[in-house]
């Protein structure tokens, strides 16, 4: 009975130890497997594009004169309006000339004393000539009648340049649009009190307009005198030449003035606001077709394939549309391939068979 008993325990213990040493052992392991979704892909290329720098601009007349009087007195036929257009050497405006005709006055009655003085010592010069050849008079005598004469003489000719002054203060008196144009400002009225220097209208040559706009010193350096620069105005995109470059910058806005010649057909007008867009050094861009992009909770990525063509969902920054398509400012490098179509059936993980390659 005894040897019974060991007999069974020692089974016991034999099946035991044959049941650890089979759960020592562990299983097989069984692939991953992915699923196979057919899908075109593309790989990346960055590109070189050239960069615009949109800066904004103001149109005005390339001549814009203030005009005022040189002359002090009430203003009159003053009948100009704010836009309206005169031609080269039209009337615009008068100054009261009373003051300047009682200056011509003077200056007349001035001649006609100074030319009566002549004639008397004309006379005289005349006389003591013949008797200084006699020897009648003495020498000194002589030269003072020639003084005379000469200071006679002298004195209407200042006569007459003082009526020439006055004569051309006169003329200041009627006040003419030194080219053809249009008012595009009227500080004054009739009866107001003109002083010279003192602003009464605005003329500005609207036939003929620029753009002005304030560069930045990396901007303004890259820009030379001819270049052509597109201005943005209401959709349209105006070509227009590099006038004028101003070299000194702005002590407070640190920005360069720079005028633009716009064509005589660009049907924009005075006081305009438009963009300039100026172009920059070429950057590469790096760029995927619009259906590679997709938003998945509010993230917007793109597949990407790698070596294995295993797709993964890649979260990126996308940009502004180009040409060849939009642009991704972050999230993707050159050579990395992405997934561009059938979208919908692609999962992260998904093993995919390139159903049409691009280059």
């Amino acid at each position: 009975m005894l040897n019974l008993k060991r007999t069974v325990m020692v089974s016991a213990i034999v099946l035991a130890s044959a049941g650890l040493a089979a759960c020592s052992k562990s299983p097989p392991q069984t692939p991953a497997v992915h699923h196979r979704v057919s899908a075109p892909v593309m790989q990346i290329g960055g590109k070189n594009m050239a960069a615009y720098s949109q800066v904004p601009g103001t149109v005005t007349a390339a001549q814009q004169v203030q005009i005022s009087s040189r002359l002090s007195g009430y203003i009159r036929h003053l009948d100009l309006r704010e836009g309206q257009t005169v031609k080269a050497g039209q009337l615009l405006f008068e100054v009261d000339p009373t003051d300047v005709q009682a200056q011509v006055q003077q200056a007349q009655a001035g001649l006609a004393e100074a030319q009566s003085n002549l004639s008397d010592a004309r006379s005289n010069y005349a006389r003591f000539k013949a008797l200084y050849a006699q020897q009648a008079i003495p020498e000194k005598q002589w030269d003072q009648v020639k003084s005379a004469y000469a200071m006679a003489q002298a004195r209407v000719a200042a006569a007459r340049a003082g009526i020439a002054s006055a004569e051309a203060q006169m003329r200041y008196a009627r006040v003419t649009a030194p080219f053809s144009g249009t008012i595009i400002n009227k500080q004054a009225q009739n009866g107001d009190m003109a002083s010279p220097g003192q602003p009464v209208l605005t003329l500005a040559n609207t036939s003929q307009l620029e753009v002005r706009f304030a560069a930045g010193s990396a901007l303004y350096r890259s820009l030379k005198m001819g270049q052509t620069l597109s201005v943005l105005a209401d959709g349209h995109r105006i070509p227009a030449t590099v006038l004028d470059m101003v070299n000194a910058a702005d002590a407070m806005t640190h920005a360069h003035t720079v005028k633009l010649s716009l064509p005589a057909d660009s049907h924009l007008q005075a006081g305009d606001y438009v963009t300039v867009a100026a172009p920059l050094a070429a950057r590469q861009v790096i760029a995927v077709p619009a259906n590679a992009l997709l938003d998945r909770a509010g993230i917007p990525g793109v597949f990407v394939v790698d070596a294995q063509g295993i797709a993964h969902y890649r979260m990126v920054r996308p940009g502004p549309q180009t040409p060849d398509g939009v642009e991704i400012l972050a999230g993707l490098s050159a050579g990395e391939t992405v997934v561009t179509g059938n979208l919908a059936a692609v999962n992260n993980g998904d093993q995919i068979k390139a159903g049409a390659a691009h280059g």
